[in-house]
């Protein structure tokens, strides 16, 4: 039977449909309680091959996104390009500011993380205890993290798991970190695009930085950086 899917699950204002991963090197986390199991299973064949996969970011409901947005909306919290250098947000319009943020950060209640089914992973076998984890492409590249990035792209498709952020499509830069498990992310994904009116009214009360620059965009932001992905069938 399928799961019930609601606005309130696409936009991140609940989290009734996360589960928190027993596993010690992922307790905290939240996924989506359809999603658990498949992690689990990639996880485990990952040890196999020598990796430890650990999960730095699952489940970020509406707030927690809105917070990020709005600390780099003012300046408070680095926003990158895609060479990776840190962009000086001083004298840039709102809608310049928007889209210097959607490069690697999404528009509150356009998170993938709002549904559980996505996840940033990384090797905890590849780095020192104290490693500063940046989640940026050099790592997964040519850091510590390409033998994961690797083996990631040729074994995560069996456990219905893809990178939809594999590929530069000039919106949101490629986060090799990125992991989306399709059978459910679909149909989120589905659902926002054939309701983007509940993203508008939801967004018209809130308190996001260069709320009417993102309104009045909001169709190039959903095409440009919300669908705008690598498909789940292009992996490489």
């Amino acid at each position: 039977m399928p799961f019930k899917l609601t606005k309130e699950q696409t936009l991140g204002t609940t989290d009734q449909h996360v589960v928190e991963l027993s596993q010690v090197l992922s307790r905290g986390t939240f996924v989506h309680r359809e999603m658990a199991d498949a992690f689990l299973l990639l996880q485990q064949e990952a040890k196999q091959a020598g990796f430890d996969i650990c999960i730095a970011s699952g489940f970020r409901n509406f707030e927690r996104q809105l917070a990020i947005w709005n600390a780099k909306f003012n300046n408070l919290r680095p926003a990158l390009d895609r060479q990776q250098q840190v962009i000086d947000m001083t004298n840039l319009t709102d809608w310049e500011k928007a889209q210097a943020i959607l490069t690697y950060s999404a528009l509150p209640g356009t998170s993938r993380h709002h549904w559980g089914t996505d996840i940033d992973i990384y090797d905890k076998n590849a780095v020192h205890a104290d490693y500063q984890l940046q989640l940026v492409p050099s790592e997964y590249t040519q850091g510590p993290f390409i033998k994961l990035s690797k083996w990631i792209m040729a074994n995560s498709a069996k456990f219905g798991f893809y990178l939809p952020y594999q590929s530069d499509n000039a919106g949101v830069a490629p986060e090799p970190w990125h992991l989306s498990y399709q059978p459910l992310s679909s149909q989120y994904q589905d659902a926002l695009q054939q309701n983007p009116q509940w993203l508008i009214d939801y967004l018209s009360t809130s308190d996001i930085g260069g709320k009417q620059a993102i309104i009045d965009n909001i169709e190039q932001i959903l095409s440009h950086y919300v669908f705008n992905i690598t498909p789940a069938d292009r992996m490489i």
